[in-house]
């Protein structure tokens, strides 16, 4: 897996050292907007360099002033984006008056998270492993929410300001309001898919850090010029994740480096992109806003983590959406391996008691036979031969019992000589061809000329019905299964309906 703390700390610290410069040479501007500006560009410090010691650090007390910093520096940026707002905008008295409620949220929300360290009803801290070395993950609370519904409130407010003032302004103006509006969407819509994805790293903090930038070149140095594409394409682009850009309709009207090589799209023609999703994730490409699914292909031997997040217009309508997609095979695969070791057995590779319950909880037992098998006298093999033949008895056995069932039919190892098998889809009608392959088994294991002792298996088997009762299907069938036992082993028994 690539190292990206490193290299996003040393991304966030030069973007530090470049609000810094911003902030101070807008101080030093005669422009209107110079204050503001200024203002704007130096709240943005405190949570990048806030966010830069959450990702460095590897101490909790020092990711937790990390995080004080982070999110009071939030505060900060949401009070001077009502400043640079009213400046910008243009806003007259009353439209400046609508901000004092925000201001004083902004207020409550400061002394809350200032009382975390008593109370601790805002966030906490959790130790986890990110490359090789502990990162301390934050679990939010009910301030933390509170935290989240007031700056995105404000920032939702700011939104909906600069959207009205881009309707209403002259077409060649249109553009110093367009590309701040298009920036605050696009860094809102990095930071949600972060908080939902509950990735350990927040990239995000990357796109405020270059919104500040933005709003220093858009309000100082502005000049008509259609930048929007290029610089959110270059943001985009850079991204490690493919990202596709859908419109209302569905069609995608642009995808990033790495989304054009997953699609195999020729070039910059992007329309072919929604039929090669399709075709790469099926059902799975139609999932939810927000929702983070996970994917794997047996076929191709990887795995993707897919996120969708839909964009509203003021009033609500859907105008589009974007769907990141992120390659986490490796993950996925690691995954996979440890969920086949708890729930298979390392000497026979079947279903252990583990896999057994799973498939109890799984499959429809209505039209499912249940078979207890056990081993005749495998003791005596033990004594008489030693553990090291047993257990080449029961591979044996293991694989006699699984070659005489379908594919698609559940062989399970529960104990030492104990086995079981779900014959799924299927009924009654089927008795006869199971006694059949009872008898195959028992003349595969009489076979001797492997050098290993000749074994046999008595079988006790029951047929599910709707009603059926997990517990009580296998004490039947182990009923059946004691009763062949009794008269004589070395067959199968079928329990009666109860």
């Amino acid at each position: 897996m690539k190292s990206i703390r490193l290299p996003f700390g040393i991304m966030l610290f030069v973007l530090a050292i470049a609000l810094v410069i911003c902030s101070v040479k807008a101080r030093k501007s005669k422009k209107i907007l110079g204050r503001p500006v200024s203002h704007m560009i130096g709240a943005l410090i405190p949570p990048v360099v806030g966010n830069m010691i959450i990702i460095l650090s590897s101490n909790q007390i020092l990711s937790k002033i990390g995080c004080y910093i982070y999110f009071l520096g939030m505060d900060f940026v949401m009070l001077a984006l009502i400043e640079f707002t009213n400046e910008y905008c243009r806003l007259s008295g009353k439209g400046r008056k609508l901000w004092h409620i925000g201001e004083a949220l902004l207020a409550i929300d400061f002394v809350q998270l200032c009382l975390n360290p008593f109370f601790k009803h805002a966030f906490t801290t959790e130790a986890i492993i990110v490359e090789g070395r502990a990162y301390f993950r934050l679990i939010p609370m009910a301030g933390q929410t509170f935290h989240r519904v007031v700056d995105y409130g404000i920032l939702a407010i700011a939104i909906i300001i600069f959207l009205v003032k881009l309707l209403d302004s002259p077409k060649i103006e249109s553009e110093r309001y367009s590309v701040i509006l298009m920036t605050m969407v696009f860094t809102t819509i990095w930071e949600s898919a972060y908080i939902f994805s509950r990735a350990p790293v927040d990239r995000a903090m990357v796109g405020f850090g270059v919104f500040g930038l933005l709003i220093y070149y858009l309000a100082l140095h502005y000049r008509p010029l259609r930048l929007l594409d290029r610089i959110l394409a270059q943001m985009a682009s850079n991204l490690p994740e493919a990202l596709f850009f859908f419109d209302s309709s569905g069609q995608c009207i642009w995808a990033n480096n790495p989304g054009i090589r997953l699609a195999e799209l020729d070039g910059y023609n992007f329309e072919p992109a929604y039929l090669k999703l399709r075709e790469m994730f099926g059902s799975d490409f139609n999932i939810s806003d927000s929702e983070r699914h996970s994917v794997y292909s047996t076929e191709t031997k990887k795995g993707y983590v897919l996120q969708r997040q839909l964009v509203n217009d003021d009033k609500g309508r859907l105008i589009g959406s974007f769907l990141s997609v992120r390659d986490n095979t490796e993950e996925q695969e690691a995954l996979r391996k440890e969920i086949y070791k708890a729930t298979h057995d390392s000497l026979t590779s079947l279903h252990n008691r583990a896999g057994y319950n799973f498939l109890l909880s799984t499959l429809d037992l209505s039209n499912t036979y249940l078979l207890v098998i056990d081993v005749d006298s495998f003791k005596s093999i033990n004594d008489n031969y030693g553990h090291e033949v047993g257990d080449k008895v029961l591979q044996k056995v293991a694989k006699t019992i699984k070659g005489n069932f379908r594919s698609n039919d559940y062989v399970c190892r529960i104990g030492g000589d104990e086995f079981v098998v779900f014959i799924a889809n299927t009924d009654d009608d089927q008795r006869q061809i199971i006694i059949d392959r009872v008898a195959q088994i028992n003349a595969e294991l009489a076979d001797s000329s492997d050098s290993l002792p000749p074994v046999s298996v008595s079988v006790g088997a029951v047929m599910g019905s709707e009603d059926t009762d997990a517990k009580e299907l296998f004490e039947r069938a182990d009923r059946a299964l004691y009763e062949r036992k009794r008269n004589g082993k070395n067959g199968i028994t079928f329990s009666e309906k109860a």
